[in-house]
Order: structure tokens, then C-alpha cells, then sequence
């Protein structure tokens, strides 16, 4: 009886780990003070497309690309995200006013509108890898790993997105943000726990490495780019925010997405001792979450559900927007949804997960590459900045390790 007794409070109390985290950090994000507080409205944008669609398969891929060396390989994502992050808060200080007053020089002027049909591409496969996840977590919550089924989901969902869209808009669509921060809150809450009891029991190891790290695992790595990506939407918040806060609020987002991307890595090392399946590697953190706590896998497939859907749209509604207004209004918003469908499904049915996620890193790196190109030649051109040449060397620097992703990064056991 004793015996069963403790079983029962060993599954029960993570559990109540779990749902206490996310239900306090979820009413802390809901309460009037929080939701009135412009810095936090500010924050939450960016936080959110940060650490939303690839939080879930970062780990496992990583783990399987880099072992134990995860933590570092993250380090390295989050360093490379920050860096790229300055030469975007250059432009919201620098070139913003500049365009606005048309006095930019010609030369970032022409970058600057490449870059911005490099954004409309990487929106195009963005919305493929964040539905290509959501076919393969929904069907792994119905326990199933079948590449051409998730490949048929996320068809029909597309096509969902673009002909709804097309017609009737996405007014309906909520922000689920706090809800989505809860549920991470209490994943890593539970992950806490977990390492705590292993450390008290005397249990805690690190599996065996069993990779040598070498310039074929940094490619991988560069090619997992995407993961941190979200950063620039502080760019493209002008109409709501001034351009301080909005430099500000990017630096926060970056700072507490990368703290909890560390700790996750961190905090997931020691349940690599369970074995990855043998497919459907991007969602084994479902398989691998019931170790932790027992609810964990219904309310990671939760999260990634509403994190996935509620990016594609973000980033459908963006496209289609962005398209519009670079086809000078000769393409109607309407079209743009079309538009990002096909390019979209053409993705779908050529690649499998991995290479959309590079696909998705390398179409992020090539716009993040071109605004640091616009930030370095600002710099150069312009003499009312403060230590141009520094900055023209930095943002150059910038440039070309955002240019590396886009040349060396390769799918994760690619």
C-alpha cells in the first residue's frame, strides 16, 4: 500500500508542477496590469514568434545533430540571433527616418527594397515550415508518424488559409501568446523538477557523446537559424510603437527567448537517456515529455497546434500584405494568399521536415544578410552616425555570418 502510495504521488506531483507554472505564468500574462503595459505589448510581438513554432523540435534536432554539445550549439543560435538583432535596431534608429524622409543614400536605398522581396519569399516558406510542423505534431497526438498524411494535412490547410483568407480574412484569429508562454513555463517547470529529483536520487548523468563535432555538425547548426528567428517583426511595428521602445523591447525579447531557450536545452540533456523514435524526430519532445510529466504530451500538442497555426497566419496575412504593396497594388492581397499557397505546396511535396527548416533558415538569413547590408552601407554614406567606420566593419561582419547560413546550412542529418 505504501508502495503504491508513493508511485502515486511520484506521477502526481509533477503533474501539479506542471499545471501550477502554466496556470500562474498564464494569469500573470492575462492581468490588466501586464496587458495595459506598452513595453510588455512591445515585448510580447517579437517573444512570441521567437519562441513559438521551433521550440518544440529544437531540442531533439539538436540533440540528434550536436549530443550533449546541444547547449553550446544553442548558445551559438542565440549569439548569431543578437548580433543580427543590433544591425536591425541600427535601422530602426537610422534608416527608418531616412526612408521616411527620402534622404537615404541610393545605395542602402536599392538594398533595402531587395530586402524587403527577400522577406516575401522567406514568408512563403515560413508558412510551409510552420504548417509542416503542424501536420506532423497533430498527427503524432493521434500517435501516428506518417510522412505523406502529414504531407496531405498540411496541403488542406494551406489551401484552408489561402482561400479563407483570400475571401473572408483572418478577423476572427485571437493572440495566444499567454497561453502559449504558460504552457512552456510549465514544461520547464516540470523539466526543473525533474533534474532536481534525478540530482537528490543520485540518477543525473548526461548521455554519452557519441558525435564528433566537425564542420559538417556546424552546418547543421546554421541551418537551424530559423528556430530564432521573429526578432525583425520590431521592425515593422512603427504604426504602434516609437522607434525607442520598439529597440528596446527587441533587445528584452531576445534576452528572455534566449535565456529559455538555454535553460530548455539545458534541462532536457538528461532525458536523452531515452531513446529518440525511430521516426518523426521533430516531434519526439512529445515522446519524450511523458518522462517529465504525465500531462506534458497533450499540452505540448496543444502548443504546437495553436503555435503553429497562429504563425502561418501571422506570417500568410504579412506575405500577402507585403506583395501587395511591392506590386505597387497590382497584386490584391488576395492573390497574395494564392500565391504564398503554391509556392508553399510546391514545398510541401518536394522536402521532407529537415530540409523546410532549412529551407526556411536560409530565406530568414538571405533578408537578415541584406539589412545588415543596409546598416553597413548607411553607416558608410551617412556622416551624421557616430563611428562609422566601426559600424560599417560590424554590420559587415554581420552580413557575411548571415551570408554563411545561407551558403553552408544543411538539413540536421543531412
Amino acid at each position: 500500500m505504501k508502495e503504491t502510495d508513493a508511485l502515486l504521488h511520484a506521477a502526481t506531483l509533477p503533474n501539479l508542477i506542471v499545471l501550477a507554472a502554466t496556470l500562474a505564468v498564464t494569469t500573470l500574462l492575462f492581468s490588466r496590469p501586464v496587458e495595459k503595459s506598452g513595453w510588455w505589448a512591445a515585448t510580447a510581438i517579437p517573444l512570441a514568434s521567437i519562441i513559438g513554432s521551433g521550440f518544440l523540435v529544437i531540442a531533439p534536432i539538436l540533440q540528434m545533430s550536436t549530443g550533449t554539445l546541444a547547449v553550446g550549439a544553442m548558445a551559438f543560435l542565440v549569439t548569431l540571433a543578437y548580433l543580427i538583432g543590433s544591425a536591425i535596431r541600427f535601422n530602426i534608429r537610422y534608416v527608418e527616418p531616412k526612408l521616411a524622409a527620402g534622404t537615404l543614400h541610393p545605395a542602402p536605398l536599392a538594398l533595402e527594397r531587395i530586402s524587403q522581396w527577400a522577406l516575401a519569399f522567406a514568408y512563403i516558406v515560413s508558412v510551409t515550415y510552420y504548417l509542416t510542423l503542424f501536420g506532423d505534431f497533430l498527427l503524432r497526438g493521434a500517435g501516428m508518424v506518417d510522412p505523406t498524411l502529414s504531407r496531405s494535412v498540411t496541403t488542406a490547410v494551406i489551401l484552408f488559409i489561402a482561400f479563407y483568407g483570400q475571401h473572408r480574412g483572418f478577423n476572427f484569429l485571437g493572440r495566444f501568446e499567454a497561453v502559449k508562454l504558460g504552457i512552456i513555463a510549465g514544461l520547464l517547470a516540470g523539466l526543473l523538477f525533474g533534474n532536481f529529483e534525478a540530482w537528490r536520487n543520485g540518477e543525473w548523468a548526461l548521455p554519452p557523446l557519441h558525435i564528433t563535432p566537425g564542420w559538417h555538425e556546424m552546418q547543421m547548426v546554421l541551418g537551424m537559424l530559423i528556430v530564432v528567428q521573429g526578432f525583425e517583426t520590431s521592425r515593422y511595428l512603427g504604426e504602434r510603437f516609437p522607434p525607442g521602445l520598439r529597440i528596446r523591447t527587441m533587445r528584452y525579447a531576445q534576452w528572455i527567448s534566449g535565456g529559455i531557450y538555454l535553460l530548455y536545452i539545458a534541462l532536457m540533456l538528461y532525458y536523452f537517456r531515452y531513446p529518440l523514435p525511430p521516426q518523426g524526430q521533430d516531434t519526439a519532445i512529445v515522446t519524450l515529455s511523458v518522462h517529465v510529466a504525465t500531462i506534458l504530451p497533450v499540452m505540448l500538442v496543444a502548443l504546437a497546434l495553436i503555435a503553429q497555426f497562429d504563425a502561418a497566419v501571422a506570417d500568410a496575412q504579412g506575405g500577402s500584405g507585403l506583395l501587395h504593396e511591392l506590386s505597387r497594388r497590382r497584386i490584391s492581397t488576395g492573390t497574395g494568399y494564392l500565391l504564398i499557397a503554391a509556392g508553399g505546396l510546391v514545398i510541401v511535396w518536394s522536402s521532407n521536415v529537415f530540409e523546410v527548416i532549412v529551407y526556411a533558415s536560409k530565406a530568414f538569413a538571405l533578408y537578415y544578410a541584406l539589412q545588415s547590408a543596409v546598416a553597413a552601407l548607411t553607416a558608410l554614406r551617412h556622416s551624421d552616425i557616430p563611428r562609422r567606420s566601426v559600424k560599417f566593419l560590424f554590420f559587415s561582419l554581420i552580413a557575411s555570418l548571415a551570408a554563411s547560413v545561407v551558403l553552408f546550412g544543411i538539413p540536421a542529418g543531412g
